[in-house]
């Protein structure tokens, strides 16, 4: 099915966004947005997951929700005009847990569109939002459009010379780009640096700290959605949202 029709858009909502943003690949920051997305619904928060990394294989894999029918953002490409918020929302992908997933899936078009007009239909039907954002220099038109639509932007970084030069960088251009300032910092390695010494070099507090967890390979062994198991990852975005969104806290 493609969604090509012209209708009238209902008020915008008050609907939250979240922006989880990688410094570099391979930090983890897709399987972060999908557990705080799974923690916020467990938390009996409305809940959307929007996949802005075309070509990652489909945030939907890691919501558990591949297999599951419904809108991928291909068939939202020819979209025009206003969308209508409950009717868009109503066929996205659905978790049992109540997580509505918005997907590039594998069919990524050869020109990925931002996020306008389906995000603001998204956020106007929604509580939160969490938005896995794409990266500078990955094939995205537009990355600053992504980040824009965050109202609290959280950066992942690994803690190694190279990945806090990386999250400098990222953070001086998201400022500069968008005019936004980082919510705060999730740590992926470990490292003898103080969290109060990362939040001096990268002008934003530490959220967390994070290291492996054994229980994302076990979720997507079974098709599961990451979080959805106790552990440091459910933790972890447990603190984020509590931390970025205070009344958010699952049970």
């Amino acid at each position: 099915m493609t969604v090509r029709q012209e209708v009238v858009v209902t008020p915008a909502g008050e609907g939250f966004v979240l922006g989880v943003l990688g410094a570099s690949g391979g930090v983890g920051a897709s399987v972060l947005a999908a557990a705080c997305a799974v923690r916020a619904a467990a938390a009996r928060r409305d809940v959307a997951l929007i996949d802005g990394h075309p070509w990652s294989g489909g945030l939907d894999v890691l919501a558990g929700m591949d297999l599951v029918p419904g809108l991928r953002w291909p068939q939202l490409r020819d979209i025009r005009g206003d969308v209508d918020p409950q009717r868009l929302v109503g066929e996205l992908p659905a978790s049992a847990a109540g997580v509505r997933c918005l997907s590039w899936g594998a069919d990524t078009p050869a020109e990925p569109t931002g996020p306008q007009p389906v995000l603001s239909a998204v956020r106007a039907a929604v509580e939160i939002t969490v938005l896995d954002l794409p990266r500078p220099g990955v094939p995205v038109t537009g990355h600053q459009r992504w980040w824009s639509a965050c109202d609290e932007l959280v950066l992942v970084l690994d803690a190694s010379v190279a990945g806090i030069g990386a999250a400098a960088a990222t953070a001086k251009h998201l400022e500069e780009s968008t005019g936004q300032a980082l919510a705060g910092l999730v740590v992926r390695s470990p490292t003898p640096l103080s969290d109060q010494t990362l939040a001096e070099i990268l002008d934003a507090p530490v959220l967390v700290r994070l290291g492996e967890d054994r229980s994302v390979s076990v979720c997507l062994e079974r098709g599961a959605a990451v979080g959805s198991d106790s552990g440091p990852l459910a933790e972890a975005a447990d603190e984020v949202l509590s931390r970025v969104l205070p009344m958010v806290r699952a049970a």
